[in-house]
């Protein structure tokens, strides 16, 4: 059951996070209106985001927690730690080339995000997008799974039978 709660949760919010990336972000030439609409999708988000990384959290506790196979579980830990390096890699150049097509940061007065804050109506799927949120869902995973893996479930005593 918790498997198919972590999948309904991931796809609900991996969901939500890619119509703010697509629908909520201005092209470079369009203009702007009152106010960044992103933050109003974030908020509609923001509570099944947080549900899908507790839940990924609890996931791979357990997962980790039922597992006997310690050669297995430092496999799964490498692989986690590579996955992130690449995600975060993807991540840095996918920013690289939003801001490139924006002209640059906020600071170059030629840009088109001159004299907005960071996160604004054009910025926003810099850094709400897939690999953000896959970065995030796979370092829970990747705790949830150390949790595991050192702090095993005790087996229960007579008193608690």
């Amino acid at each position: 059951m918790l498997r198919l709660s972590w999948l309904i949760s991931m796809s609900i919010s991996l969901f939500g996070v890619m119509i703010i990336e697509n629908f909520f972000t201005l092209s470079p030439e369009g203009q702007p209106g009152a106010g960044n609409l992103g933050a109003i999708g974030l908020a509609l988000v923001m509570p099944f985001l947080l549900l899908s990384i507790l839940t990924t959290y609890r996931f791979f506790l357990q997962v980790s927690r039922r597992s006997t196979d310690r050669m297995m579980g430092t496999i799964m830990l490498f692989f986690g730690f590579a996955l992130i390096g690449v995600l975060v890699y993807y991540a840095i150049d996918y920013k690289n080339e939003a801001f490139a097509a924006l002209g640059g940061n906020t600071n170059n007065p030629e840009s088109t995000i001159y004299g907005y804050p960071l996160l604004n109506q054009y910025t926003n799927h810099i850094f709400i997008n897939f690999y953000t949120f896959a970065v995030v869902h796979t370092t829970f995973a990747l705790i949830g799974a150390i949790v595991g893996i050192f702090k095993p479930k005790k087996p229960p005593t007579l008193n608690e039978e």
